[in-house]
């Protein structure tokens, strides 16, 4: 990356004559951003391995500053390119169309438009205080107190892992306790890096003359009428959505000294069922991939090829690297069209959806790797979508593959468990994100102030279907901090437009000729990666998106769980001792 750099700052005054230079100066612009973002993808890797070295982080700060560093040469060799087509001295279709794709990227991204030294948060604020929380939290232990007496000492992430991963109610909340009260002790801490967060990235918002939330959806590609047809058709459906949560609470309470309580205390929201076993064929990964193959080959032929890509190349990663915190991610190395994929995979419903997921997004970062990078229109929900439809395909094959009443009912309670979290706790999230904003303009937010904003957001998302209240999600929640995405305001609505578009498409995908699906699926992948938000639906499917009508169905069609679990209760009731 230095050495091409370096080539730039010498070419920076070269004035190209014909379109073999010019072509060659737009493949060394193109191999900069590709091994830029491969460096990047390197210094998260070696994040997994521990995220306490901070060695990494300066790393990273110095790949971004060395690429900051050289923005005026680069900027100039494009000025250069631009002048030779405007006086034609160049008359070359394939330049035309780079210096369009320059002027949309601008488009997408307005913040481009600016001088690197005007919008420099991320790299001076917003960088280091990710840093901070990440380090501040792998710094602190939770202790839990199990029932036989003995004491565990863990991170936070441990402990939320077990949470997570944990069916039996007793453990399960005696992590969460433990995790409520390791955060509110630290929540003074915590309380002061959120607010310098928020600061900065109202900030950012305001020199662009946006919301935090407009400036979010500028980046995602979504528009904001879109946005707001989903949030109308959201609120009109609410009370239809919580029914998951008062459908699943004598079910959550078996067990607990409270069986007959119509409300789930907030230690046992989104639990499995101890006595709900999955599928034989999920408790090895070789046994999750082929049926997440079986799932989504129909759909993406290409995809058999792809996982035996990973398993070749060793792009597949399954260690536990992530010290028992759990965890899936993947990231593009565009220096060698590949995609690395991190699983820490346990034998269990819940990490095979996670598997599910994480290998469609990577299969979709993998299909666009041919698209050079200044063609592309990425973002949290691009990849959010892809990986919600494999992850709908993965749940429906389950269902119709089922050898047994109680297997179907494991897999269609974890599909409850999806909604839960898709439709009920990310809104929560998104709507207390927009309160600590907006009350932040006024000055410092009191750890007091952001549990006030708490409780209310808690109560308009879970009405009264839940006992007690997830006082500490602002501080436990890495999302909050925008540590999977500095660009971004925002880490939360993404999940849920990416999970009701899902729904959406795959009912529009079974209602085309099979024959058809295919071409339809490798279209898809490219306008994902391409066009804004909305014309992905309106080109390949006819759909409005805008349209309050699209997310309406939508929810409808997300709600398909809670339908088919009916016939299933007698699975859901514990075997009696």
């Amino acid at each position: 990356m230095l050495n091409g750099i370096s080539m730039i700052n010498r070419l920076q005054f070269f004035k190209p004559e014909d379109e073999v230079a010019a072509l060659q100066l737009i493949e060394i612009l193109e191999q900069i951003s590709r091994l830029k973002e491969t460096l990047l993808a390197a210094c998260r890797a070696a994040e997994t391995l521990s995220s306490a070295d901070s060695k990494i982080a300066a790393e990273k700060v110095f790949i971004l500053e060395t690429i900051d560093s050289a923005e005026k040469a680069l900027q100039k060799v494009k000025e250069n390119l631009q002048e030779a087509a405007e006086q034609k001295t160049i008359l070359s279709d394939k330049l035309d169309r780079w210096l369009q794709q320059q002027k949309r990227f601008k488009e997408v991204k307005p913040w481009l438009k600016f001088p690197v030294e005007a919008l420099e948060e991320e790299r001076l604020i917003l960088g280091p205080l990710f840093s901070l929380y990440t380090h501040l939290k792998s710094s602190i232990r939770t202790n839990v107190t199990l029932p036989d007496g003995t004491v565990k000492k863990s991170t936070p992430s441990v402990a939320n892992f077990a949470v997570k991963n944990t069916s039996d109610p007793e453990l399960r909340t005696l992590f969460f306790n433990a995790l409520s009260a390791c955060f509110a002790t630290n929540s003074s801490m915590f309380c002061d890096i959120l607010n310098a967060v928020a600061g900065a990235h109202l900030l950012r918002a305001s020199r662009l003359g946006m919301s935090t939330l407009d400036y979010a959806l500028v980046i995602e590609g979504l528009d904001r009428k879109s946005f707001e047809a989903m949030r109308s058709a959201f609120s009109k459906k609410l009370s239809e959505i919580r029914e998951c949560l008062r459908f699943a609470a004598p079910y959550i309470n078996q067990g607990t000294n409270r069986p007959e309580s119509p409300t789930i205390p907030v230690a046992l929201l989104g639990s499995a069922l101890p006595h709900l076993e999955g599928p034989e064929s999920l408790k090895t990964l070789d046994g999750t991939l082929k049926e997440i193959t079986e799932a989504v080959e129909p759909y993406f032929p290409e995809f058999r090829d792809f996982i035996e890509l990973c398993r070749q190349g060793h792009w597949l990663e399954t260690h536990n690297y992530s010290a028992g915190s759990g965890g899936a991610w993947c990231v593009e190395v565009p220096y060698d069209k590949a995609v690395a994929i991190y699983v820490d995979y346990q034998p269990n419903i819940n990490r095979s959806f996670e598997t599910a997921h994480i290998l469609g997004d990577a299969f979709f970062r993998y299909s666009i790797s041919d698209l050079p990078m200044q063609e592309r229109r990425l973002s949290e929900t691009r990849y959010e979508l892809i990986g919600r439809l494999f992850e709908e395909l993965f749940l429906r094959r389950l269902v119709q593959e089922a050898s047994s009443p109680q297997e179907k009912a494991a897999v269609l309670w974890h599909g409850l468990r999806r909604v839960m979290i898709n439709l009920i706790e990310i809104p929560f999230r998104f709507r207390l994100a927009e309160e600590v904003f907006e009350a932040r303009k006024n000055g410092y937010l009191s750890v007091e102030y952001i549990n006030k904003l708490t409780r209310k957001c808690w109560s308009d998302c879970y009405g009264d279907t839940v006992e007690g209240v997830d006082q500490y999600m602002w501080a436990r929640k890495p999302h909050f901090y925008n540590v999977y995405n500095a660009e971004s305001p925002h880490h939360d609505f993404q999940y849920t437009v990416g999970f009701l578009s899902a729904n959406m498409m795959l009912k529009k995908l079974e209602e085309v000729e099979k024959t058809e699906i295919p071409r339809i699926g490798k279209s898809v992948l490219l306008d994902n990666a391409t066009l804004p938000y909305e014309e992905i639906f309106t080109k390949n499917f006819e759909a409005d998106i805008e349209s309050e009508e699209f997310w309406t169905n939508a929810i409808e069609e997300a709600l398909h769980p809670l339908r088919s679990i009916r016939p299933y209760v007698g699975e859901l009731n514990r075997p009696q001792r």
